[in-house]
């Protein structure tokens, strides 16, 4: 063996024993490589529908939008108390029907324009313009003339109660004093201000499709910008540089990545591909309570899980069969058992651990009851009972809705078909009522009980029932107009009490949300209403 031979083996092996060591190495994964580049990785159920503050209506929505819009007013990331955003202070005048807030100077959109108190006065045009369609124009309702000018009753808009004082101030006038209207403002998108000159350079005001929200137009005024989209498998989002407080910015980017399911979810946060779940699979919420220092996060919320029911489609248009299917459902066990203590049996829509809001009158689950109602409704024991399909979204939770249907069986002798639809198309059929029953769910836009009952008003966005009742509609009017909160709460009781004795949706669980956060996770705050601010958040390597 020549030297010049002996030499090359000899490089060899060593190369081969570091492309070993190299191989065997331990990977990075996303979480660790995030850590160091303040990277957050965040999972998403299913894909949003939109990320026009004024138009979005699925889930995921309300995650990411308020990351890229900020209104006037902030929630704070615990307490959800308002505080300042665009705006830097407001005056309340002394009948509690005036708000007036100064605008900051340093507000700035992406693009580096400034934000003005005009940006706001054509937003809020724009979210109540009726061809637009918005379906939170019902949180509005307070403010002078805007319940008209979103029916289409009034067309000039200087008569509804905004006013453009200066540049950098904005009033709002209500029709009576609402002690919460600061929580509405800080707790939904919908009152974001958008860029004019983005939208108006792709379509028409009220152009719900002209695509302005992609990564190459988009323009927001929030801590981060969007960066990236790619349909059904992330959402990047940077850190914006014009925002007025990116100096306390933690991250650098905030990604979304879209899961259908909570097994996958939970699948990749082990894996280390996630900062933060949506979800976790119930079945494992007693392995991981049981853990030392668990990422499990249990959080008490005002959420409420339903069914809405169309009540144009027979036999649904029969209340004696709507009550029938509430009544059959025994939503202890589904609380213990399918929820594995992850929720609360639900006998009413507004959700208990609100302030001052009576506890008594919630109606019963009898079996008995609902037999005889399906009876009396000509369908005894379920003879004759017509093919029904149960719609859910194939992000959501498949065993509830098989925990009812088994239930209804067994009850009604009624059999329930499951229809699965992916997120965004599941919201959009019950938009279009193309649904008998569908699974629906709740998260309060603001701390009162109206947050809930006014989605089934006449003119509520979020009516997809076909449900309409004038006692209903003014015992809601009469409670606004009451100063007194103890009336006031005995009031919309009463109004819950209608909607419950009719039936257009059937209450399920109040559901706390369970999550899992890593620990590199540093100033994530928790709070009932499942509004993560990550604009506090920080990365450290555990």
């Amino acid at each position: 063996m020549s030297i010049r031979v002996h030499s090359w083996l000899k490089i060899s092996v060593v190369f081969s024993v570091i492309l070993l060591f190299i191989g065997c190495a331990k990977r990075e994964t996303p979480v660790e490589a995030g850590n160091a580049t303040q990277t957050m990785h965040v999972a998403s159920v299913g894909e949003p529908s939109e990320l026009d503050p004024h138009i979005i209506n699925a889930p995921p929505d309300f995650k990411i939008v308020p990351m890229l819009f900020e209104g006037l007013v902030n929630a704070d990331p615990a307490t959800l108390e308002p505080r300042p955003g665009v705006a830097t202070s407001w005056d309340v005048s002394a009948d509690g029907l005036t708000y007036t807030f100064q605008l900051r100077s340093d507000a700035r959109w992406s693009n580096g324009a400034p934000v003005t108190a005009d940006d706001f006065l054509f937003s809020w045009q724009r979210a109540l313009t009726p061809s637009l369609g918005s379906q939170y124009t019902f949180l509005f309702s307070t403010v002078v003339g805007a319940d008209d000018y979103a029916a289409g009753r009034l067309t000039d808009f200087s008569a509804v109660g905004f006013a453009v004082v200066d540049a950098h101030t904005i009033s709002v006038t209500l029709t009576q004093p609402t002690p919460y209207f600061l929580a509405i403002l800080a707790n939904n998108p919908v009152w974001s201000p958008v860029h004019r000159g983005t939208i108006e350079s792709v379509g028409a005001m009220a152009d719900r499709s002209s695509g302005w929200t992609k990564p190459e137009t988009f323009v927001g005024n929030g801590p981060f910008v969007l960066s990236e989209w790619r349909p059904n498998v992330s959402i990047t989002l940077q850190k914006s540089s014009t925002y007025w407080d990116a100096a306390n910015v933690g991250l650098n980017e905030l990604i979304f990545h879209t899961f259908d399911g909570s097994d996958t979810e939970e699948r990749a946060f082990r894996a280390g591909q996630l900062h933060k779940t949506e979800r976790v699979p119930v079945a494992k919420l007693p392995t991981y309570r049981d853990q030392t220092d668990s990422p499990l996060r249990e959080i008490p919320s005002l959420i409420a899980r339903f069914i809405n029911i169309n009540t144009a489609h027979p036999p649904f248009d029969d209340v004696r069969v709507r009550r029938a299917f509430a009544l059959a459902i025994d939503r202890d066990v589904l609380a213990d058992k399918v929820f594995f203590g992850n929720a609360s049996p639900a006998r009413r829509i507004v959700p208990t651990g609100l302030a001052g809001y009576p506890t008594d009158g919630d109606f019963t689950d009898d079996a008995d009851v609902a037999r005889q109602l399906l009876a009396a409704a000509g369908y005894s024991q379920g003879a004759g009972f017509p093919a029904v399909a149960l719609s859910i979204e194939s992000g959501g939770r498949n065993n509830m809705p098989e925990a009812l249907q088994a239930r209804w069986r067994e009850v009604l002798g009624v059999n329930v078909e499951i229809l699965l639809s992916e997120t965004r198309v599941h919201w959009s059929k019950m938009q279009r009522h193309d649904y008998t029953l569908a699974i629906g769910g709740w998260i309060a836009d603001y701390p009162d009980a109206t947050a809930f009952l006014d989605l089934w008003k006449t003119e509520s966005g979020w009516n997809f029932t076909q449900w309409t009742d004038s006692t209903y509609d003014q015992a809601l009017s009469a409670a606004a107009k009451t100063p007194d909160g103890s009336t006031r709460a005995t009031a919309l009781r009463h109004a819950e009490a209608v909607l419950m004795a009719d039936m257009p949706i059937i209450p399920v669980v109040f559901e706390k949300r369970a999550i899992l956060v890593a620990p590199s996770v540093h100033d994530l705050s928790d709070n009932a209403m499942d509004r993560p601010d990550y604009r506090t958040v920080r990365l450290v390597q555990p």
